[in-house]
């Protein structure tokens, strides 16, 4: 009885966490993650790595660690590429899983771009039987085994973007089923997701506000969706407002260290019926630019002629405040 019992158990538990991908409080920071279109988009190498611990109090809840590194060929924004690391657990299971990355970036106007990823990768679910509760005290029968599963994945997405646009969507474990030849992937669900936001600058304040919104649907659990308002203070620091349909609110805050370096925090709290047995989720992120391109002659000359007329005009600005004030 023990056995039968606590491997019906364990397969529920590993079917049903493997369909359903992680929750980010800030989707923006991990915006690779969800869409495979990213890796390219920078002129930049960027190397990050991730961990979120989810309804804290809660025993046996969902944890996850992610690290990505990803950019384009010369960082030339044409040929993008990348490869990620996961780890989630959630009690006695675990799903390891590693990604590859290509995307391809096509010009659509002077402002206007759009990427086209695709991101192949390989799965493996492990049980823990040996942790498991038995149902009789007595069944040995399981003890220091572990049940293992493995499956192929696929997703795909584009990314249509400017400097003050983007509009991004990914389907993720499209392959689903259709392999035959694994032992997991008839257990994977086809998963969608959507990004779309707007900046919104203040160029005299160095303040950006941007809007944005984040869709998610994965079979048969209903369409979610989040919204965040974020705001960043000349391109170094940013605070940011969440709250996620039926599930959380939460802030998150970081800091970009000389152009390079990144730290950032994110806390939601929950607002269904789990908030009376948690007390909320943590995520941190550390993020650093590993190769940056060097501005060209003619880019350099015109930061100059910038910086020149910005200092021309505020020396205007205040003889005019000075002729108003005699």
């Amino acid at each position: 009885m023990g056995r039968i019992f606590l491997i019906t158990i364990a397969l529920i538990t590993t079917s049903a966490y493997g369909q359903q991908r992680a929750v980010y409080s800030n989707f923006l920071l991990n915006e690779y993650y969800y869409s495979p279109a990213i890796a390219g988009t920078k002129d930049v190498h960027i190397a990050n790595v991730s961990y979120r611990n989810q309804w804290v109090g809660f025993k046996d809840a969902p944890s996850l660690i992610m690290g990505n590194f990803f950019g384009s060929v010369k960082n030339k924004k044409k040929h993008g590429y990348g490869v990620s690391l996961i780890s989630e657990s959630l009690g006695i299971t675990n799903n390891t899983t590693i990604y590859l990355n290509y995307a391809h970036h096509f010009k659509l106007g002077e402002k206007m771009k759009l990427g086209l990823g695709i991101k192949p990768g390989f799965m493996q679910y492990r049980v823990r039987l040996y942790d498991a509760q038995l149902a009789d005290e007595g069944d040995e029968v399981l003890t220091g085994n572990i049940y293992s599963a493995n499956a192929f994945d696929m997703g795909a997405g584009f990314n249509l973007y400017s400097d003050k646009f983007f509009l991004m969507a990914s389907a993720h474990h499209i392959l689903g089923k259709s392999i035959q030849f694994t032992s997991y992937n008839e257990n994977l669900d086809f998963h969608f997701n959507g990004i779309v936001g707007y900046n919104i600058e203040f160029k005299k304040k160095k303040f950006v506000l941007q809007p944005s919104a984040l869709i998610k649907y994965a079979k048969p659990v209903p369409l979610q969706y989040s919204a965040m308002l974020k705001g960043t203070y000349d391109n170094k620091y940013w605070l940011g407002l969440l709250y996620r349909s039926d599930d959380a609110i939460g802030v998150s805050a970081g800091i970009t260290i000389k152009e390079r370096f990144g730290v950032s925090y994110g806390y939601d709290y929950t607002i269904s019926g789990l908030r009376n047995f948690q007390s909320g989720s943590h995520e941190i992120m550390l993020s650093f630019i590993v190769t940056k391109n060097k501005p060209t002659l003619d880019e350099e000359d015109e930061e100059l002629n910038n910086s020149i007329l910005e200092e021309m005009q505020k020396k205007i600005d205040e003889r005019e405040k000075e002729e108003k004030n005699n």
